[in-house]
C-alpha cells in the first residue's frame, strides 16, 4: 500500500507537469483517459491560483511585460516553484530570482530588480503594525547616551539599490499617477526605501548618504555608527532634519 505522503507526491507531480501521464503514477484510481480530463480541471485550478496571486503581488511587473506574457511567466514559475504554504499571500518569494535566471525576458535586465522591489511592498503591506515612536525616550537620555543609540526600523522597511531608476518605475506604474510616465533610465546608481507610514505602502528615493545611515541600522550598529558611514558617503548629512522625518513617517520607530 502507498503511504500518504508518495501518493501526494504523485498527485502534486501530475498537477504540476502537464506533460505526465496518469499512467505512471499508480496511486490514481482509474484509466488514463478518465483521469486526464480531471486532472486537467484541476491543473487549470493550480495555475489561476497561482497566477491570480502572482498579479497580486506583482502588478507592475505584468504591466511592463503585458497581460499574456505574464501568464506564461506565472505558469512557469508556478511548474518550478509550487506553493509550499496555505497562504497565498506569501507565494511569490522567489519570483525575482526567478526571472534573473529565466532566458526570456534577458532584454529587460531591469525586470527582476522591479520584482525585487515589488516582493518588498507586497510584505510590507502585510506586515505587523508597530507603535509611533516615544519621543520622550529621545528627550529623557542623557548626552553619553546617544552616540550608543541603537535605532529600530519599521519592520515594513527595505532597502535598495540598484542600477535601475526602481522607485520612478514603481510611482509611475501606480493607479492614481497622473503625471508622466517617462522614466529616465540614465546610467548611474538608484537608492530607495520601501516604508508603510501608516496604511499605504510608499517607495521613495533615498540620496546615498540616507541610504548609508538606514543600511547602518538596520544592520544593529549604533548610532555613532550610522552617522559615521551616512558621513563619509556624504559629509553634508544633517541627522537632525532627517532624524525627524523618518520619526514622522515612522521608518524609525524605536531604540534601545
Amino acid at each position: 500500500m502507498v503511504d500518504l505522503t508518495t501518493a501526494q507526491a504523485a498527485l502534486a507531480n501530475l498537477l504540476r507537469d502537464a506533460s505526465a501521464s496518469p499512467d505512471a503514477e499508480p496511486v490514481l484510481l482509474g484509466s488514463a483517459t478518465t483521469l486526464a480530463p480531471r486532472l486537467a480541471l484541476y491543473r487549470g485550478n493550480v495555475f489561476a491560483n497561482a497566477r491570480k496571486a502572482l498579479a497580486a503581488a506583482f502588478p507592475v511587473t505584468e504591466q511592463l511585460v503585458g497581460a499574456e506574457f505574464f501568464d506564461g511567466l506565472a505558469r512557469e514559475y508556478a511548474r518550478r516553484s509550487p506553493s509550499r504554504d496555505g497562504d497565498l499571500t506569501r507565494y511569490g518569494d522567489a519570483f525575482a530570482a526567478f526571472l534573473g535566471e529565466f532566458e526570456h525576458v534577458r532584454d529587460l535586465p531591469y525586470l527582476p530588480h522591479v520584482a525585487g522591489l515589488e516582493w518588498a511592498v507586497h510584505c510590507a503591506h502585510y506586515a505587523a503594525d508597530a507603535d509611533r515612536f516615544d519621543t520622550l525616550k529621545l528627550a529623557s537620555l542623557p548626552d553619553e547616551a546617544w552616540g550608543t543609540l541603537r535605532l529600530r526600523l519599521h519592520a515594513a522597511c527595505a532597502l535598495f539599490v540598484s542600477p535601475w531608476p526602481l522607485a520612478a518605475i514603481w510611482k509611475v506604474h501606480q493607479r492614481d499617477h497622473l503625471g508622466d510616465r517617462t522614466v529616465s533610465f540614465d546610467s548611474g546608481t538608484y537608492r530607495c526605501l520601501v516604508s508603510r507610514p501608516l496604511w499605504r505602502v510608499q517607495v521613495g528615493e533615498l540620496g546615498v548618504a540616507e541610504h548609508a545611515f538606514l543600511e547602518a541600522a538596520q544592520d544593529g550598529l549604533s548610532l555613532h555608527r550610522c552617522v559615521d558611514e551616512a558621513v563619509t558617503a556624504d559629509p553634508s548629512f544633517d541627522l537632525g532634519p532627517a532624524l525627524a522625518a523618518w520619526i514622522e513617517a515612522r521608518v524609525i520607530v524605536d531604540l534601545s
